[in-house]
């Protein structure tokens, strides 16, 4: 064999083994597997929806005010004297007790002189009485004797006929008579007595000063029994009815309390566009002037399901779970309650996902926990 022969033989045997040892290495490499697809579905939880009878409530915040409440007015003009009983804030009064005094002396003095000038007309009208009239002068002259002008004035006896009447207009008797019992009445103002078992709780003026018609002395109320006013709107005021009761609490001090509805305004409030509504309550730790905040418990009950805002998109959207998806259900909100919500409009017995957040209409999910909740077969047309 010739040397090239040889060279020849010795590459093709290289070449023979080497493809050899490449088939074997591949056939000793295993096929890799394929890797499943992966599931990107969005996991929520779902409600059961379950309709119940549900009593519809009404959030409300207002403040109370003392349902007896006098701004006392002075009616007559003098200097305020010293009371037994200070006029201060925080004082309590019976009904009638005496609360301010204003002195009367000037009026006083005025007045018997006017009582003492009746009197003068009277005795002026007796001799013409006793020629003219005689069957009148025995009841003139008996009342002219009786009169004193210390005591009040009396009534004047009654004409016997329309020409006494006349006889006796004419002298200006009757005018003399009925502004003398004008100043008596007056004089009753300058003594101001408490309408109401009642505690003040401003003063404006103290023995010494002097008081002028018109002006404002202090406030009185009675703190046994409060007016709690709040508005609502006109659509929460149809499902209140007098007689409902609302729960009450405030942010300053413990406890809660249960007042009653007594009225609701018939008119709205031109700025707020709002109805006033006012529940009566007794408890002696509140106070004239304090907020409270609550709930109306109304008499109107609706079949509806109470859930958490959180699981209404934009407000008044469902995402009820179908087949593996979402379907917006549009629901109407009756009302809301801190956190809640209570809705109309959903079947007993269909899914809703308590997770809004980036889901959209049709979008596909899978509900935690749930080993049959397939992917959705792309090819398959949705319902």
């Amino acid at each position: 064999m010739t040397h090239k022969m040889k060279q020849i033989s010795i590459l093709s045997a290289v070449i023979v083994i080497s493809v050899g040892l490449m088939l074997l290495l591949i056939s000793l490499k295993s096929t890799p597997k394929r890797k499943p697809p992966t599931d990107t579905r969005p996991v929520i939880n779902t409600l059961t929806v379950e309709n119940s009878s549900i009593q519809l409530t009404v959030p409300v915040i207002g403040r109370l005010s003392a349902q007896q409440k006098v701004d006392i007015l002075a009616e007559v003009t003098g200097v305020l004297e010293v009371n037994h009983k200070e006029f201060l804030t925080g004082q309590s009064y019976k009904k009638g007790d005496v609360m301010l005094r204003i002195n009367l002396e000037e009026t006083l003095l005025s007045l018997k002189a006017q009582r003492s000038s009746l009197l003068t007309a009277i005795a002026a009208l007796l001799p013409e009485l006793k020629f003219d009239h005689q069957e009148s002068y025995k009841q003139w002259n008996d009342y002219l004797q009786d009169c004193d002008i210390e005591t009040r004035v009396k009534p004047l006896p009654q004409p016997l006929n329309e020409r006494e009447k006349l006889f006796v207009a004419a002298r200006g008797i009757f005018t003399s008579y009925y502004q003398i019992k004008s100043l008596e009445s007056r004089l009753g103002k300058f003594t101001i007595r408490a309408p109401f078992d009642g505690v003040l709780i401003q003063s404006k003026i103290t023995p010494g000063n002097l008081v002028r018609v018109g002006q404002s002395l202090g406030v009185l109320i009675n703190p046994s029994v409060y007016d709690f006013e709040t508005s609502v709107s006109t659509d929460e005021v149809d499902q209140i009815n007098v007689g409902d009761k609302v729960q009450l609490e405030s942010e300053n001090i413990k406890g809660s309390w249960t007042a009653t509805v007594t009225r609701v305004n018939v008119g709205m409030d031109e700025n707020s566009q709002m109805v006033k509504v006012f529940a009566e309550l007794s408890a002696p730790e509140l106070r004239d002037g304090m907020f409270l905040q609550g709930m109306v418990l109304t008499s109107s009950f609706v079949d509806a399901l109470n859930l958490p805002r959180k699981m209404l998109h934009n407000g008044n959207v469902a995402l009820e779970y179908i087949n593996g998806a979402i379907k917006y259900r549009e629901v109407d909100v009756i009302s809301t309650q801190g956190e809640n919500a209570v809705v109309k409009g959903l079947p007993n017995g269909i899914l809703l996902s308590t997770k809004t957040l980036n889901l959209y209409d049709g979008a596909e999910v899978k509900v935690s926990g749930a080993e049959k909740d397939k992917p959705i077969d792309p090819t398959k047309k949705k319902a």
